[in-house]
């Protein structure tokens, strides 16, 4: 894969991220293609490695941010929309959902009425 193509499809999901609320719908192997492609630095120049990575991490925290928001949502009650969820970030959000609804039993939440 040509490096001008993954800069200019890892800036085209990065812009649809920053311009929505919800998760975007993004190859299921994402993070994994991730991965490879920086392992394949052979045709990149140092600069072109360090502007893949950015842009990775850059859609990653994006993405985590929107899974976080999620889990609140979830455990205030509301029904987060999950469809477009990775299952590496499923499993982020069972984890943090988990860690919500532990500290609410902990807290004023736990005590009975």
């Amino acid at each position: 894969m040509a490096v001008d193509l993954i800069y200019k499809d890892l800036r085209k999901i990065q812009l649809t991220e920053e311009k929505t609320r919800l998760l975007t719908k993004i190859n299921r192997d994402f993070y994994s293609d991730i991965s490879a492609v920086q392992w394949k630095t052979d045709d990149m120049s140092n600069g072109e490695v360090q502007n893949v990575k950015i842009i990775a991490t850059q859609i990653y925290l994006l993405r985590e941010k929107k899974i976080i928001l999620a889990a609140l949502s979830k455990a205030r009650g509301g029904r987060p929309e999950l469809r477009n969820m990775l299952d590496e970030e499923k499993n982020l959000f069972d984890s943090i959902f988990d860690i919500l609804m532990k500290s609410r039993k902990g807290s004023i939440y736990g005590v009975e009425k």
